[in-house]
């Protein structure tokens, strides 16, 4: 019966100490048990809203969101963090895991809307712009760098659609925008020659031979060299 009582008191006293609660969460996260966790903070932060663990609370239940690939509803409970509290230590740390958020909403397929890298970017920019000193710059950059890349990815696959079906006019729009937007991303060689092809097809020589001329300047060696060469030569016969 002691026993029994000791052990009953030392729940009640658990129940009452935010500290012990918040201890318990973390043993829940730490066995993935995200939302037996996330409900813990919730408790903690409903029970105790004046204590430090419910801050600490507040931002785990973003971070367990977060590594159960949650990422909306992380995104949602980073937000309300940062909104409640912009002036905490690691508000670096929170605007960062935002963005990483929106970058994990990136659909793999080039095809599908990629409305979520948009976000991303400027996710990171905001991030780069406000921390960028922080520990997480370095990567910041290289997933924004990813971001841009999967939208040129987009951006050429819209351009690629509309060349092989021999609508060259808005082709050319698209492969002048993977060039404008998207530069040093690995498509430029390819763009300039789909370009300067489009531009020969609807008949604007002029800009087919600067657009070519660019492509010989900066690939003088480029797998398109000879079809860019017969373009050429075709467009001078034109006078």
């Amino acid at each position: 019966m002691l026993l029994s009582f000791s052990h009953c008191s030392h729940k009640e006293r658990s129940a009452e100490d935010p500290e012990a609660l918040y201890s318990e969460a973390e043993e829940l996260f730490k066995d993935e048990k995200y939302l037996q966790a996330i409900d813990k903070y919730r408790d903690i932060k409903n029970r105790f809203p004046y204590h430090s663990r419910a801050t600490d609370s507040e931002l785990r239940i973003g971070d367990a969101y977060y590594a159960q690939e949650a990422y909306i509803e992380a995104e949602s409970a980073y937000e309300i963090f940062k909104e409640l509290h912009p002036t905490h230590s690691r508000s670096d740390y929170v605007q960062y895991r935002i963005a990483l958020a929106y970058y994990n909403e990136i659909p793999d397929n080039s095809a599908r809307d990629l409305s979520t890298a948009n976000r991303a970017i400027d996710a990171f920019a905001t991030f780069l712009d406000r921390y960028p000193n922080s520990e997480y710059a370095e990567k910041a950059r290289e997933y924004s760098r990813e971001s841009k890349k999967r939208l040129g990815e987009h951006e050429h696959y819209v351009a690629q659609f509309y060349y092989y079906r021999k609508h060259y006019l808005s082709a050319s729009y698209r492969y002048a925008a993977l060039l404008k937007d998207f530069g040093n991303l690995g498509y430029d060689e390819e763009a300039l020659f789909r370009l300067g092809d489009c531009y020969f097809k609807i008949r604007m020589f002029a800009n087919a031979k600067s657009t070519l001329g660019q492509l010989l300047e900066k690939y003088p060696d480029t797998s398109f060299k000879g079809a860019t060469q017969s373009i050429l030569e075709e467009i001078n016969k034109k006078g």
